[in-house]
């Protein structure tokens, strides 16, 4: 009855993948169930993800999964606990990006799809399916975790490398932008496609390290390493969050060029997109340095100390920084 009910699910999930992808081609508007404009939603900014559509991926996902479970319903001899460990967390992943998508709605772009809504329920009943699932099947996750530790070793670094690249080209390209004291629509998309590369490689980094974390769960507790690691990434997390609901949103705003801003909301938005690159930045990094190091002989109060001081020098110097580009942009000229 599980393979059955995830099966019809996915099948759901395709058809609607299918009618928005068609609306969208033919360029016909979508009427929304709720009333809205779910139109708004899915021609704006967020509808795609490293270019290309959400319905794209929705497809792919919802392909993946009935085909998996139709494969598990005629062949039973197919289910490992490595096959519904991996359906697992393919689950978790579009639950939380569903999440995600919900919030752009309700605090970025204040509109409601209800389409994409049916979308976010259907993945959420599929992780509950699949939990319930592996309860009742009584899957042990960790022998096989600890046959593929090597494998998601290399995933953690992978995830790693994105962010940490990606926080490092993302500032530089942001300085560069700044060079004529605005940042245009062209270059807030690239921005924003530096931003997915770096949301990519938190969510391969949460994954993989939720997968080695499983295997040794008692010992990485007592580690002050380990805990300070967690704190870093949810500092990332929650950062990139308040950066993308916030801040990118308005990015174009963020002029030096009117001495108009200079008393506006384009200030304060200009101070919070300079001290949250400084947070990600550093963050980053820690993350990267704790992740190639087997041990620190600090407690976690120590290293926790260490960290909010790194963070709290780069924040003044972004702030120091933003204060530079103001003073020097064209509006500040008395010639």
């Amino acid at each position: 009855m599980i393979y059955i009910a995830i099966i019809i699910l996915g099948l759901a999930g395709i058809i609607l993948c299918l009618k928005i992808y068609t609306k969208k081609k033919a360029e016909r508007p979508l009427v929304c169930m709720l009333g809205a404009d779910c139109n708004t939603v899915l021609k704006s900014d967020f509808s795609k993800f490293l270019g290309i559509g959400l319905e794209i991926f929705g497809f792919i996902y919802y392909g993946i999964v009935t085909l998996s479970y139709l494969a598990l319903f005629l062949f039973p001899q197919l289910q490992t606990p490595l096959i519904y460990f991996i359906l697992l967390g393919l689950s978790m992943g579009a639950f939380l990006f569903s999440m995600y998508l919900i919030a752009i709605q309700a605090f970025v772009l204040r509109s409601w799809c209800s389409w994409c809504l049916i979308s976010a329920g259907l993945s959420t009943l599929i992780l509950i399916i699949t939990f319930i699932g592996a309860t009742l099947l009584q899957l042990d996750f960790v022998p096989i975790l600890s046959a593929i530790k090597h494998p998601l070793v290399m995933i953690h670094l992978i995830g790693f490398a994105l962010g940490v690249g990606g926080a490092t080209i993302n500032d530089v390209m942001f300085f560069r932008f700044l060079k004529d004291y605005r940042i245009s629509h062209a270059e807030n998309e690239v921005l924003k496609i530096m931003s997915q590369v770096i949301w990519f490689g938190l969510a391969l980094s949460i994954i993989s390290g939720f997968g080695l974390y499983l295997q040794n769960i008692e010992a990485l507790n007592e580690s002050s390493k380990f805990l300070l690691k967690v704190v870093v990434v949810g500092v990332i997390t929650l950062n990139g969050v308040f950066l993308n609901l916030s801040i990118a949103p308005h990015l174009v705003k963020l002029s030096f060029k009117d001495s108009s801003t200079k008393t506006s909301q384009a200030t304060h938005l200009r101070k919070l997109a300079f001290a949250s690159g400084a947070i990600s930045f550093v963050s980053w990094y820690t993350a990267f340095f704790l992740g190639t190091i087997k041990s620190l002989p600090f407690t976690f109060i120590q290293l926790i100390s260490i960290y909010v001081v790194l963070l709290t020098f780069a924040v003044i110097g972004s702030l120091i920084m933003e204060k530079m580009y103001c003073t020097k942009s064209p509006s500040t000229n008395t010639d």
